[in-house]
């Protein structure tokens, strides 16, 4: 990583962790975050992105929404130990479809996770269906279906994917519905 982390809240961006914020969900301690030099759920990026960023956030806004981001920089000290603890607690089979362990973007600062926040409600609005599982995290998980519900999710994601793209951004190699890597 060549350039300095900037912290997304000093640019008045919403989100948090992701890990910071769930981290026993996925077989980790709060000290080994800490240990790992994590001391809080502010959301880090490159200076890069920022422009994009903010220019994705005012196009939500324009809609009563707001761009959140659940994930930025991550370190590969972390994905590393997030693997270990990922296929001990899934199988290595799971892990491997979600955590991209062998070009850890996240390290980068130029990737990203992001949701929509409804401002009015002032929560997530969410893109997949509780209860779904992990194979929902993947887009077009809900391409062929005429469930009103589950096209809704399809529609948001689609959205979702072409407001990031029309910015500088591509869908993952994992072509998680959420997870983008800049690429201007």
């Amino acid at each position: 990583m060549t350039n300095e982390l900037v912290p997304i809240k000093q640019y008045d961006l919403l989100g948090s962790s992701f890990y910071w914020n769930r981290y026993s969900d996925y077989g980790l301690t709060r000290e080994d975050l800490v240990g790992l030099g994590m001391t809080d759920d502010h959301v880090y990026v490159s200076p890069e992105i920022i422009t994009a960023l903010l220019e994705i956030d005012k196009e939500l806004q324009a809609k009563g929404w707001r761009l959140y981001l659940k994930e930025g920089y991550r370190s590969k000290e972390l994905y590393e130990l997030l693997y270990e603890r990922r296929v001990k607690k899934f199988g290595q089979e799971m892990t491997d479809k979600l955590l991209n362990i062998k070009d850890m973007k996240h390290a980068s600062g130029l990737s990203v996770d992001v949701a929509i926040w409804d401002e009015v409600t002032n929560q997530e609005i969410y893109l997949r269906r509780p209860g779904d599982g992990p194979e929902s995290l993947i887009f077009g998980f809900y391409k062929n279906s005429a469930d009103p519900g589950d096209k809704r999710c399809q529609e948001l994601q689609e959205y979702l994917i072409d407001l990031m793209t029309k910015h500088g951004f591509q869908l993952g190699k994992k072509k998680e519905y959420f997870h983008f890597d800049y690429s201007k």
